[in-house]
């Protein structure tokens, strides 16, 4: 398993900006991000290699963070990988409620980021299909 940051912010103009420059004037790169709109409040959901360090710089500047707990699947980057997971997860019988993914390596790694109600069968399904179980971003 894996923190993700979840960054609460009301929906405005200039939030985005105001993450990443204190994000970026801590030295914290952002690895992963998605951004969910959930009407008057929006929510960034972050990877970064260093999740308590960003937790802290975010908290420190009154910034409403939390951890969510996820697992991180690493996929080849060819067409089927998602396939390949996604029938894991089926045969598993397991459900998963947020998902998203980005390319590590272009032709040659991705990954994807999973949140399901347990995260420990999610990771087992998936190296049981061969497929690898990040625990760091490093």
């Amino acid at each position: 398993m894996y923190n993700e940051l979840r960054i609460f912010v009301e929906n405005k103009p200039g939030k985005l900006s105001r993450i990443a420059e204190i994000l970026g004037n801590a030295g914290i790169d952002l690895l992963a991000i998605e951004l969910a709109d959930e009407g008057q409040f929006g929510v960034f959901k972050i990877l970064t290699a260093e999740p308590e360090r960003a937790r802290q710089v975010l908290s420190d500047a009154n910034i409403a963070v939390a951890f969510n707990h996820v697992a991180i699947i690493e996929i080849p980057d060819q067409p089927g990988s998602l396939l390949k997971l996604s029938k894991a997860m089926e045969q598993a019988k397991l459900n998963i409620n947020d998902a998203y993914g980005c390319i590590l390596e272009r032709g040659k790694r991705a990954v994807f980021v999973v949140q399901g109600e347990n995260l420990d069968a999610i990771e087992s399904a998936a190296k049981d299909a061969g497929l690898k179980v990040l625990s760091s971003l490093e």
